[in-house]
């Protein structure tokens, strides 16, 4: 670390220290920083009572430093001033957006403007540190979120287990692998991702998938509900006596607002919206057929795979057979499901109804219900697959999305329409 003389002087004799400043505007965030600074062994005059305008005044006689925390409360345009700041310092310069306001818009304009994260009002040592623990990686670049990986399953007949591999591949990536994960589930009038993990599903999804032009960050932010911290799910039970069309254009717009919040997104997909669902197929990272051991399974696995072809995509193709045991092998074997399906197998889940069953009546995924299932061990080997894991080392924790965005806990208000509760089954229109 550069060397620091007396009167927080830089070594081109500015008050602007190279490595880090903070500017707020309260005194209990003057107060948080600097303690924070000092335990980094800052002096505490690189904490200052002020926000972008003494910040642009200072920039006048020094260097931006490495690292900048500025307050945007009072000001009249945040984005604005940000932006102003941001073509200021230049790329080398992290800056980071302090405020009061819980609004995940005003969060995705920060970035847009240049910054690489926006943290919320009161601070505590913890979210500090992991602030500037970004920063010192090199953080994201200047208007740059960081692109998630999406996963698309697809079930190539009905019954298959899609849907419990998609809600237990997507809760073991966030809980035992620490990344933050997204599930959406796109069978809106039958649906069990919710279900799943006794959620009350989202009321905002059937707005989002069928009206392109009005997608953005608000809108999506309201339908998703939080499962924990790492796992968000969006999902809906629509009414059956009604027709809802998924509009392929909206999930393109859907994916645009996600991507830059997660590090996967598992996309549900049910087979009969393949003909809809080009451009998500071609933005996809990975494509997952789930099939059974059967003659219709290899019928149908060739004509899925065939027809994939046609989307432009360039996803990674993996098939899953599921509910494989000895005592329900199969209608034929996977040396002759290989040869007629022309693909090879890259994973079996084993039957586990035990497990499974357990899982559902408790509303809990298997990790949680069953962690030592044989299905459960299936399934983390092949979390760890989509991930790229060689070993049983899980990457350090990240901090949650909803954190991120609200500065707490999905967990910590029981009146949040996120927050896990009885889980009351939706009625369908009369």
């Amino acid at each position: 670390m550069s060397a620091f003389r007396s009167n927080a002087a830089g070594a081109d004799g500015s008050l602007m220290h190279p490595e880090f400043m903070a500017f707020a505007i309260d005194e209990a965030s003057v107060a948080a920083l600097r303690s924070f600074a000092e335990r980094q062994g800052f002096p505490a005059a690189t904490v200052q009572m002020g926000g972008p305008d003494m910040f642009t005044q200072m920039l006048e006689q020094g260097s931006p430093p490495k690292l900048a925390i500025v307050d945007i409360d009072g000001q009249e345009n945040p984005a604005a001033a940000a932006s102003r700041l941001s073509s200021l310092c230049g790329a080398d310069c992290k800056l980071v957006a302090l405020g009061s306001a819980n609004d995940v818009s005003l969060y995705r304009r920060m970035l847009s403007a240049g910054m690489i994260d926006y943290i919320v009002k009161p601070l505590n040592s913890e979210m500090l540190g992991q602030v500037y623990a970004t920063a010192l990686r090199g953080g994201a670049a200047k208007g740059e979120a960081k692109e998630a990986k999406i996963v698309v399953m697809i079930g190539v007949r009905g019954g298959t287990g899609t849907s419990t591999i998609a809600v237990n591949t997507g809760w073991l990536l966030a809980h035992e692998l620490k990344f933050q994960c997204a599930l959406l589930d796109l069978d809106l009038q039958f649906g069990t991702s919710a279900l799943a993990l006794d959620l009350e599903p989202g009321r905002g999804l059937r707005d989002v998938v069928t009206s392109p032009q009005r997608v953005d960050s608000l809108m999506v932010a309201s339908s998703i509900v939080a499962a924990s911290e790492q796992f968000s799910v969006l999902s809906a039970e629509e009414a059956i006596d009604e027709t809802v069309l998924v509009d392929g254009t909206a999930i393109t717009a859907l994916m645009r607002e996600m991507k830059g919040n997660f590090d996967f997104i598992i996309v549900d997909l049910p087979r009969q919206m393949l003909a809809t669902q080009k451009r998500l197929l071609a933005a996809a990272h990975e494509i997952i057929l789930v099939t059974e051991l059967s003659l219709a399974g290899i019928r149908d696995t060739l004509r899925i795979k065939n027809a994939l072809q046609t989307t432009g995509t360039t996803a990674g193709l993996m098939l899953v057979a599921s509910r494989v045991s000895a005592v329900n092998p199969g209608q034929v074997d996977q040396t002759a499901f290989e040869k007629g399906a022309q693909i090879k197998i890259d994973f079996t889940i084993p039957d586990d109804p035990k497990a499974v069953a357990l899982a559902a009546n408790t509303g809990k995924a298997l990790g949680a219900a069953a962690p030592t299932a044989t299905v459960t061990k299936a399934l983390m080997g092949f979390a760890k697959k989509l991930c790229g894991h060689g070993s049983e080392e899980a990457p350090a924790a990240k901090k949650g999305f909803w954190e991120k965005l609200t500065g707490d806990s999905p967990k910590a208000d029981k009146n949040k329409k996120e927050i896990r509760g009885s889980r009351k089954p939706a009625k369908d229109k009369p």
